[in-house]
Formats: C-alpha cells, structure tokens, sequence
C-alpha cells in the first residue's frame, strides 16, 4: 500500500513539473509573440527591397517544411489507422485526405517490421532478398503517398490548419526551432525594409543611372562610326596586302626555276662521279675474285685434313640423336603417368569441394537455429524477469496485507479490563 502510494506520488510530481515548464515555455513564447506582432506593425506600409522579398520567399518555405515535419510525424499519423480512427462531424477534412492520412498510417504501420533492417545490413547480419525487396518497396510507397499528402496540404490549407487543431503533444525543441525561424523572418523583414525616404533615394540613383547609361550610348555611337572608318582603312590596307602578295608569288616562281636548274646540274655531276666510282668496282671485283679462288683451294685441302674428324662428329651426332629419341619416350610416359595423377586428383578436388558445400549449408542451418534458440533465451529471459517482478511486486503487496490484518486481529481481540470496585 505504502509503495502504490509512493509511486502515484512521484507520477504527480512529475506531471506537475512537466505542465509547469510547459506553461513557462508557452508564456515565453506568447511574450515572444506580442513583440513579433508590434514588430510586425511597424513595418505595415514600408516597402521591402528585392533581395529581402527572395530571403522571405525561402524563410516561408522553410517555415512550411518545419510545420508539416512538427504536425504530420509518426505518432500522429498512426491516429488515422483504419482499425482506431473514428470521424469526427466537428473536423471538417475531405475523404480524400482521410483516405490519404489512412493509407499513410497503414504502410507505416507495415514499416516499422523492417525499420532496422539496414541496421542489420551494415552491422553485417544475413537478410533475406524478400524482406529487403519489401523494405525497399514499402519505402518508396510511402515516399510517394507523403509527397501526395503534402501536396493535398499546400493546396488546401483550411485541412492543414484542421490538422494541426488536432495535434496537442508538440516536440518542444522543433517548435522552438520553428518559432526562432519566424521570429528571424521577422527580424529580417524589419532590416531590410525601407522608408519613403530611401525609396526616394533609390528612384535618384536609377535616374542617374538611366543618364549613365544615355551617355555610354553616345560613346558607343561615335565608337561605331570610329569603327567604320576602320573598317575602311583596313579594307584599303587589305587591297595593298594582296598586290604584295602577288609579288610574292612571282618572286616565287623565279626560285623554283632556279632551283630545277641547279638540280639539273647536281644530276649530271652525279652521274659521271657514279660512272667513276664504277670503273673502280670493277677492278675491285677481280681482285675478290682472286682471293676468293686462293681461299677454296685451301679450304678443299683443309676439308681433306678433316675427313677422319668429320666421320667422329657424325658418330657422335647419330648417339645424340638416339639419345634425344629415349628421352623424349621417357617424357612421354612420365606425362601420361602424371595426366592421370592431375585427373585423379581433380576429382579428389571436386569429391572435397562437394564435402565443403554441404559442410556450409549444414552450418548455415546450423548457425539459423543457434540464433533462434537466442532469440527463444532472450524472450524467456524477459519474461522469466517480468514474472519475477511481478512476483516481488504480489508478494510485498501479500506482506502489507498480512501486517494490516494482524494489527486488525490483535486490536479486535483485546479485551475491555474489568474496573475493580
């Protein structure tokens, strides 16, 4: 009794502290809220320059982004499940927005059996191709079904500002990150606005600007014509170009048959130097051929010496041969015994590569039950623990019960002592 007593206790003390900062942060806000609006008073009227208008077109979108990310999350999407949602007459929202708000519970509902799927992945873990192939279509419906709701909401926001009626939980930090980017878009509203004056001021400097760009055109018309006469010039420049060219070309002409002729010359000075130069071959050529007819002879005669060494060499040859011949017999049988070795071993290595993919197939199973049975342990850990909680719990509730009914029967029998007289 006691302990329910000490924990109903704590559970209101923190409830209490948990309304009493959430009273506080919404009374900072709503004295945020007060400056913002005398803020935004004071810039009524004001024109805004255009860098500033493409700063805001941003900071809105942003707000937009961080609206639909506070209000449309998991939790309170999940409401919309087909099996929990009841229509409300008071909640004015289309059947096309139910039925995507549905739909969108469901197949998150259906996501959360694979969310720490790529958990598994990167840590390792075997998964099944199904179950990735589900997880990866299951993603992109949902993608695709929050990009539609999204749309549905920029395009009728009457059902969004519904919506966010419903929501009453908000994450404190994204509304204060929604919050602080408001109140910057303000800010920025209030810095980059300008008065009357300034716009003057403006108007003056586009004026002078426009006188600016009067006389650059000025100059660029007298450049033109200065152009021209360039042109002009240049065209006279190129008719002297060409007749010089032309010279040239002449000139050219003459060196060619300058050239030819020289050439000429050079042929014939070739010619009776060859004629020369063949005379003299000639007599070098007999010469050789003299030299040559001393060096047969010695060689019969050498060749004559040698007979005797020539029939050895021969003998020796025909041994080599034979001796070749054993060998390459020899090789031959030695590759026949060894083909049929590598045959067999190769199928020793087929028989044991057979062994291996059993081995690893029974070791897969192996390893699947093994994790089964973990999993088996850890539930009936959890609820082993449980049970002995509640066991704890039922027991002290039993000893309260006991000591409060003990102190009851020795209250109940006490006797009344009788007054003596």
């Amino acid at each position: 009794m006691k302990g329910m007593q000490n924990q109903s206790g704590k559970s209101t003390e923190t409830g209490f502290t948990e309304n009493k900062v959430k009273f506080q942060h919404k009374s900072f806000q709503d004295a945020h809220l007060k400056i913002l609006s005398n803020l935004e008073s004071s810039i009524i009227g004001k024109s805004i320059i255009v860098e500033a208008q493409r700063i805001i077109k941003v900071l809105d979108q942003l707000i937009q982004d961080i609206e639909y990310c506070l209000y449309l999350d998991t939790d309170f999407i999940t409401r919309f499940q087909i099996s929990k949602f009841q229509k409300d007459e008071k909640l004015q929202l289309t059947e096309d927005t139910i039925k995507i708000l549905q739909k969108q519970a469901d197949l998150e509902q259906k996501f959360k059996l694979y969310a720490n799927l790529n958990t598994a992945i990167s840590q390792g873990e075997e998964i099944e191709e199904s179950k990735r192939v589900e997880s990866e279509r299951l993603e992109h419906l949902l993608q695709e079904n929050f990009k539609n709701l999204l749309r549905r909401m920029q395009h009728n926001p009457k059902e969004f500002e519904i919506l966010k009626s419903m929501k009453k939980n908000l994450n404190i930090e994204l509304s204060d990150y929604l919050h602080g980017v408001k109140c910057l878009r303000i800010l920025i509203l209030k810095q980059l606005s300008i008065t009357q004056a300034e716009k003057n001021i403006q108007i003056q400097q586009f004026q002078n600007i426009q006188s600016k760009i009067e006389e650059q055109e000025k100059t660029k018309l007298y450049l033109e014509q200065d152009l021209f006469k360039l042109k002009q010039q240049n065209s006279v420049n190129i008719e002297e170009m060409k007749q010089q060219i032309e010279k040239l070309k002449q000139e050219l002409q003459i060196l060619k048959i300058q050239k030819q002729q020289n050439a000429d010359s050079m042929k014939n000075q070739i010619k009776s130097q060859y004629e020369k130069l063949d005379k003299n071959q000639q007599t070098k050529i007999d010469q050789l051929q003299t030299e040559l007819q001393v060096l047969r002879s010695r060689f019969i005669k050498l060749r004559d010496e040698n007979t005797q060494e020539e029939i050895k060499l021969k003998r020796l040859k025909q041994i080599q041969d034979q001796g070749q011949i054993d060998g390459v017999q020899n090789y031959d049988l030695m590759m026949e015994e060894s083909t049929t070795k590598l045959n067999q071993l190769q199928q020793d290595r087929s028989k044991i590569e057979q062994q291996l993919r059993d081995r690893k197939s029974y070791f897969l199973i192996v390893d699947a039950q093994k994790r089964q049975e973990k999993d088996l342990e850890e539930k009936f850990n959890r609820i082993k623990d449980a049970h002995y909680i509640e066991k704890e719990k039922k027991t002290e509730a039993a000893k309260h019960i006991q000591g409060f009914f003990k102190q009851y029967q020795t209250l109940t029998k006490k006797p009344n002592k009788p007054r003596q007289q």
